[in-house]
């Protein structure tokens, strides 16, 4: 072998890279970590990284959960159980939605700042009676779709009595074969349809059948609030001999403020049925209007 030549090591694949790698750690102290801790390492290109065991720990360093109620009782009875000096709420109306933030920064400067990862929200659920009349609201059924309607919903009517309800989608039920011909408004405001029977044997039959001008409902928006009344106004329309009938709900929007600003007033001073306490309140927690930063 001639001086300019050199002997060339192999060149290391894979498995004897891992191989020295294994047989360094093997030579090396172990060295326990303490779980919950945070330490920063080498990461092998010449700066650091940050490795959290918090995972590992027996328990959190600090609370972090997001929880969902749907009702007033329950988001109380959240805050009751793990609120704290820094707990605070947060009402919007036009979104309906209540949050609780429980580790938020308590009052006094001096005290130390919550993270603000601990929250409660307050989603309500609209009832499905609620649901069916504002699908329902200011649409028009053809005529055997109004009396299935009615057929479904006059459990839900206060005003008239639902037997007139019932006699109605009975009526409109029986008449399916004729044909209308005007509607007269009553002086009671009430609306009389005018109808002939259709007929190839002989003059067909006149009727009319009367539709009250307005109904009261009773309905509860929310799942576990109040029940309110609603006024629902009659509509119709004929074409072509062929009537559609709904309703149209009278400021629904109102209703459902009055509702979101009851449940928010239940769960500042809790609910009473008679004597009996239905839930407690959250009491001196400061409730904001508005909403809080994601």
């Amino acid at each position: 072998m001639s001086t300019t030549e050199k002997t060339l090591a192999p060149a290391p694949t894979e498995a004897g890279a891992i191989a020295s790698l294994a047989d360094i750690a093997a030579d090396q102290q172990r060295t326990p970590i303490t779980p919950g801790e945070v330490f920063i390492v080498r990461d092998g290109d010449g700066g650091l990284r940050v490795i959290d065991t918090d995972a590992y720990a027996p328990t959190p360093r600090h609370i972090a959960a997001a929880r969902s109620v749907s009702d007033a009782a329950s988001f109380c009875a959240y805050i009751h159980r793990h609120g704290g000096p820094g707990t605070e709420v947060y009402a919007h109306t036009n979104t309906s939605k209540v949050v609780g933030i429980l580790d938020s920064h308590p009052a006094s400067t001096s005290d130390t700042a919550g993270w603000q990862k601990h929250r409660v929200s307050l989603d309500l659920e609209k009832t499905k009676a609620w649901l069916a009349w504002e699908k329902a609201d200011g649409h028009l059924f053809a005529q055997d779709e109004f009396a299935d309607f009615l057929d479904d919903r006059w459990s839900d009517v206060l005003e008239p009595d639902a037997g007139v309800l019932i006699d109605i989608a009975t009526t409109f039920h029986a008449k399916t074969n004729v044909e209308f011909n005007g509607g007269v408004r009553l002086d009671s405001g009430d609306v009389k349809l005018t109808f002939e029977e259709k007929t190839t044997a002989k003059a067909g039959q006149k009727g009319d059948i009367e539709i009250p001008k307005k109904i009261k409902l009773g309905l509860k928006p929310y799942v576990g609030g109040p029940t309110y009344a609603i006024w629902a106004h009659f509509r119709y329309r004929l074409r072509g001999g062929q009537v559609l009938l709904g309703f149209k709900l009278e400021r629904p929007e109102n209703t459902l403020e009055a509702a979101f600003a009851d449940i928010v007033t239940d769960i500042r001073e809790g609910r009473k049925n008679g004597d009996e306490v239905v839930h407690e309140g959250i009491g001196e927690i400061p409730i904001f209007a508005g909403k809080p930063s994601a």
